[in-house]
Formats: structure tokens, sequence, C-alpha cells
């Protein structure tokens, strides 16, 4: 019968029309005008085709905007997030399991993708990655649990707590990269904290109940099984990179990233040893080991584990802020 397009075009009312663009193959005239109604859209179908042909066309724009644009986008997620975080941990309990199972897999993958195309792949075979994978399974398999929510709350408070210092995180609202570091060394800590000290609270809208009395601390579960999932890790870190994969001088581990830093450097010399990257950070497990048992026991000590994070955090943030826009602003003035 001929060929032709559709053309869809959205009014102030919110209407959708569609113009279809017929033409008689002996003629070559255009047929008349159809409206949707005519093929049976009710008045509310109308109006929801609308709405989302409208919502479709301001995520094209926001999504295809400009680069200033972009870093106002995320700014402004990221702090409405952490808006919601303080929120989440002092009063919004029930929420913070929720949080991490839905924000924690897109993360990653995000984390995996961008940093696979930067070839920095292997730092998401590191500890504090399968520090989180470890309580993501048990906080979706097993919170009920009482020992392994108590192997849950030493690996997100020991070796994978004091990564946020290693790595230097920070607080910077537009960047993707920086916050999503952040979070996965602060988010396993903040739902630890609301699910040792408010079980009852952190458990409303969860399929399984935490337990709502934690047994003392114990041998077995604060000092044994955190050691010996830390010695497991490295175990397996080791054979895989350096004995299986062998990573090209030019690709970046977490062993080169810290081993080029000047703290580093002045500590263990110009050209320190893999083995000795790993006698540190067992070192840092024993001693964090200790401060689990502690922040297990006594809430305030828990609390002030958790404000020093933010802190830290908070003021690694400010200096990169200052720094670059101060750099920034001066180049400006300069030009």
């Amino acid at each position: 019968e001929g060929g032709g397009e559709a053309v869809v075009s959205t009014q102030s009312t919110g209407a959708v029309f569609v113009k279809d663009v017929r033409h008689d193959v002996g003629r070559g005239e255009p047929e008349e005008d159809l409206h949707w109604s005519d093929i049976g859209w009710t008045d509310s179908q109308l109006e929801s085709i609308g709405l989302l042909t409208s919502l479709s066309e301001y995520l094209y724009k926001l999504f295809s905007a400009s680069e200033t644009t972009q870093l106002k986008f995320r700014f402004a997620t990221s702090v409405l997030t952490q808006f919601f975080k303080v929120w989440a941990v002092s009063a919004g309990h029930a929420f913070l399991p929720w949080y991490y199972v839905l924000s924690m897999p897109p993360l990653i993958a995000w984390r995996i993708y961008t940093y696979t195309k930067q070839q920095w792949q292997y730092f998401c075979l590191d500890y504090c990655y399968f520090g989180n994978l470890a309580i993501f399974l048990i906080l979706l398999l097993a919170p009920g649990d009482r020992e392994l929510v108590i192997l849950q709350f030493c690996i997100a408070n020991g070796l994978l707590y004091t990564g946020a210092f290693s790595f230097r995180n920070s607080l910077v609202f537009h960047s993707i990269d920086k916050m999503t570091s952040t979070y996965i060394h602060s988010a396993p800590v903040l739902l630890s904290f609301g699910i040792r000290w408010f079980p009852e609270e952190a458990s409303r809208y969860w399929h399984t109940a935490f337990p709502s009395t934690f047994l003392p601390w114990n041998l077995k579960w604060n000092v044994l099984a955190p050691l010996a999932f830390c010695a497991g890790h490295a175990v397996f870190y080791t054979i895989l990179v350096y004995g299986i994969l062998k990573p090209e001088e030019h690709i970046i581990t977490s062993f080169r990233y810290l081993k080029a830093k000047k703290s580093t450097k002045a500590m263990f010399g110009k050209n320190p040893r893999f083995i000795t990257f790993l006698i540190v950070q067992f070192g840092i497990v024993l001693v964090m080991t200790g401060v689990t048992i502690l922040t297990y026991t006594y809430f305030y000590l828990h609390l002030l584990q958790v404000l020093v994070l933010v802190v830290v955090v908070t003021w690694n943030g400010a200096n990169y802020y200052v720094d670059v826009f101060r750099i920034s602003l001066s180049k400006n003035k300069k030009s």
C-alpha cells in the first residue's frame, strides 16, 4: 500500500499525537492525519504516554547534556545520598540493608567496567571487594546467623575499614570514581553499625530478622575467623595475580600503587618487596582485630570509629576541592 514514517509530537496538554504519512502509490498524495484516539486509546492512556514521552525527553537531554551539567547532577545526587545515609544511620536503620544490597551491585559493576577500560582491573581483586562480597552474601543468605553476623562485623570494621585511609578516600561529590571508593570502604561500616546496635529496627523490612541479642566476643569468630578470611584472600590473590595472570609492568595493582607512594618509600625503601606488603597487611589485620573486639563490645567506641572515618574522608574531600579549585582559579586569573 506504500511506505511512510511515524512522527511523534507532544503538546503542552501531555497528549501524544501520531501523524502517519502514507502515500498513495498511484497519486502520491498523503492521506489524512490520524489521532491516537482513532486507534482506541483512552484519555488516561494518552496522558500516561505523554508523561512517559516527556520523561524520556528529559532523561535524554540530561545524559546528553554538557559535562558541566553532568557534574552538577553527580554533585547533587552525591550530597543527597549523604543526607540519606546520615538519616539512615541515626533514625532509619530499617533502610540500611536495602540501601546496601540495591546500591552495591551497580556500583561494583560500574567500577569493574571503568577500571578494566583503564587497565586497573586488578584493584577489583583486592581484599576490600572480597570483603564486600562476603558481607553481601551473609546479608542475603544468613542474616540471622549469630556467628556469621559477627564475622560480617569484623570484616567491615577491620582491614576493609583501613582501606579508606590507605587509598585516601575523599568526599568529592562530583566524582563517581572517588565516591564509589569511599562507598566501598564506608558502607559496610554503616551497615554493621545499624545491625549491631539496632538489630530489631534494622530487621523491620528485611526478609529475615537479625539476631536480637549478640554473643559476647569470642576467640573463634572475633579473632580466628577474620584472620582466616584475610589469610585465605592473601593466598588466593598471590596465586592468581602473581602466579597465574602475571600482569605486565605498565598495569597497576594495589601493591604497585602503594609502592609508588612517598610514604611507603620513606618507611620501606625505594623498592619494597611484595612479601613486605603482605607482612604489613597482616600486621594491620592483627591490630584491627583488637580494635574490632572493642568496637563490637562497646557502642560508643564503635560510634567513635564511624565518626573518625567520616571526619577523615570529609577532610580529604575538602583538601581536594580547595587545592584543585585554587589552582584552577589562579590559572583562570592569569589567562
